[in-house]
């Protein structure tokens, strides 16, 4: 990891892998962090690489296979695409493939679009900042 974590940071990191499941609002909460919407965010543009270390170094050590990003964008465009298929139960009491659902191309396609960074919500604060304090009027007393 080329530049030192901070305490919180770290946290982040450790929460982010594990409990929060790859959530970073959740993460930084769990990290103390006083606005966790936003370091949430922050943090997980500004440790992609923190974060690939991290889950590959969890592959490694579970043994067990984690999809990597490249993989992950690739099912989910296919799901989007309709290219993927599920088992379900029909009337007939047979189990047979079908596409996926639309509800759930829809959910894949918002994912696939977050993972780009294409929903960021940005607000527009507008206003005077002009402080006018009053001191009243006094008669010369």
């Amino acid at each position: 990891m080329s530049e030192k974590l901070s305490k919180k940071q770290q946290a982040w990191l450790d929460f982010y892998c594990s409990v929060s499941k790859m959530n970073a609002t959740d993460a930084a909460r769990r990290a103390g962090y006083k606005d966790p919407y936003k370091s949430g965010f922050e943090n997980s543009k500004k440790l992609q690489q923190q974060i690939s270390q991290r889950m590959k170094e969890l592959q490694e050590k579970s043994g067990a296979s984690i999809m990597s990003q490249q993989e992950l964008a690739e099912f989910f465009s296919n799901v989007t695409m309709g290219k993927e298929t599920e088992k379900v139960v029909a009337n007939t009491g047979k189990v047979v493939e079908v596409p996926v659902s639309m509800k759930d191309r829809i959910k894949t396609a918002e994912l696939l679009g977050k993972s780009y960074g294409m929903f960021v919500d940005k607000k527009e604060v507008s206003g005077n900042l002009d402080i006018e304090i009053g001191m009243g009027e006094y008669d010369e007393d």
